[in-house]
């Protein structure tokens, strides 16, 4: 069962002006569970989502929003009795759910790569490490130094069994939807900045996903969601 299905609309060869719509209502599904799970500061507008340890490759997309802090909302998914899983992670720039959703690019696209897409296709980001992440561009270079630092630091240890895990432990691990390891996490980069990336474990684990500018019936941006394709696979179950 498809819960959504690629609609083409190109107004023109300028990056901003691509519209790939997709149904996305599934996000809005009653029988998600909603956790507001902490605000992501981005002092530039500029969003990057990515695996969280491959972040120094991604580039922002094309589309921003006015700096600010913005809460995080996941919508979890209860695969089978007391077994829960991400089935959607949002920015929420509104409070209102949007209405209708477009395919999400990053500034780096050469437009060509649009030319051909067939129905179903998208373009997302790869999980290696079973989590995603919301970053700022600017938050992302003090990221990258700060892991470059810990290795300098610490050759012989992992920034995430030794930093992380007890990061993701200590902030979720006690709530009810949430595994005993802890599936996310408000990673502070800078105290005096506030600068932080959200993080959160991604569906299934591994794989590739796509994210979503949402809008209202005015034309105001909602949100930008990731689908992590669970809630697609349970329905089709």
């Amino acid at each position: 069962m498809k819960l959504f299905k690629i609609f083409k609309k190109k107004k023109n060869t300028e990056l901003k002006d691509i519209e790939i719509k997709y149904d996305l209502s599934a996000s809005n599904a009653n029988n998600l569970k909603e956790i507001e799970i902490g605000n992501i500061n981005l002092p530039t507008g500029k969003i990057i989502v990515s695996d969280p340890f491959f972040t120094h490759s991604a580039a922002p997309f094309a589309r921003t929003v006015a700096p600010g802090n913005y809460p995080v909302k996941l919508y979890i998914t209860e695969v089978e009795p007391d077994h829960f899983r991400i089935s959607f992670a949002k920015i929420k720039f509104k409070p209102e759910n949007a209405s209708r959703w477009i395919l999400a690019i990053t500034e780096d696209i050469d437009i060509n790569d649009f030319k051909n897409l067939e129905d179903d296709d998208y373009f997302g980001f790869a999980v290696e490490a079973g989590l995603g992440c919301f970053i700022d561009a600017k938050t992302n270079k003090e990221y990258e130094v700060k892991i470059d630092a810990f290795y300098e630091n610490n050759p012989d240890k992992n920034y995430y069994d030794n930093l992380l895990a007890d990061e993701f432990s200590k902030y979720s691990s006690g709530n009810e939807f949430s595994s005993d390891i802890g599936d996310w996490n408000n990673h502070i980069i800078n105290k005096s900045t506030s600068s932080n990336v959200i993080m959160f474990s991604s569906g299934w684990g591994d794989g590739y996903y796509p994210t979503y500018w949402g809008y209202n019936d005015n034309n105001e941006t909602v949100e930008l969601t990731i689908d992590f394709m669970l809630y697609e696979e349970n329905e089709g179950e």
